[in-house]
């Protein structure tokens, strides 16, 4: 098997190289990724197509000026969400992102489109939605990053601009705060309806039990 890390490195020494080949992959691989997370963001399919592409036409014209990495995923997430966040803001200048309740929506319909509908009760998975919607867009975007997309701390770190300890705090408390939402049903049925929901891996249901 060849080692992720060191195929997205040769990727990335290639790319700063301008060569088009090594254009062509990186925008291939990661454009699902950065356009299913600018949606969750943002919800304007429009706005995060065209910030995808200037944002590869920025990469590509200032190739030989970008910087070694081992992790092109989490250095094309963070480098993505902040010219995602400029060009919402600038196209909504009154309204202040982090308390927007579009913010990364994970409502019952977005619960709804990741179970098989005979895996959970309704009712409950219901109450999972509304607890998921009340917690800030932050703590939704941290609960996508770990769990839906399995990003390492290290690597939404980068994306969010904390150290790697902050993110691990901000998951604990996001995690506390959707217990206290959801009080009144046990942590153990929580998991298991994260478990369907996102597809953790048991190791991760078990952090979430213990965090």
């Amino acid at each position: 098997m060849v080692d992720r890390t060191h195929d997205e490195t040769k990727l990335w020494e290639s790319f700063i190289k301008g060569e088009t080949a090594a254009f062509e992959e990186v925008y291939r691989r990661y454009y699902s990724l950065l356009y299913s997370y600018g949606i969750r963001m943002v919800g304007d399919r429009e706005l995060v197509a065209d910030t995808i592409q200037n944002l590869f036409v920025k990469l590509i014209l200032n190739c030989r000026n970008l910087h070694y990495t081992d992790n092109v995923k989490a250095y094309l997430l963070c480098s993505f969400r902040n010219k995602l966040l400029d060009a919402f803001q600038s196209l909504r200048p009154m309204e202040v992102i982090e308390e927007c309740h579009e913010f990364f929506p994970m409502g019952e319909e977005i619960i709804n489109s990741l179970f098989k509908k005979d895996d959970v009760d309704v009712k409950n998975e219901r109450r999972l939605a509304k607890a998921i919607s009340r917690l800030s867009g932050r703590q939704r975007e941290i609960l996508y990053l770990y769990y839906v997309k399995e990003l390492s701390h290290q690597e939404i770190s980068a994306i969010l601009g904390m150290n790697p300890q902050s993110s691990k705090n901000l998951l604990s408390r996001t995690l506390a705060r959707l217990r206290e939402f959801f009080f009144s049903v046990s942590t153990i049925w929580i998991f298991s309806i994260l478990v369907h929901c996102v597809h953790v891996p048991v190791r991760s249901v078990w952090a979430f039990h213990f965090s």
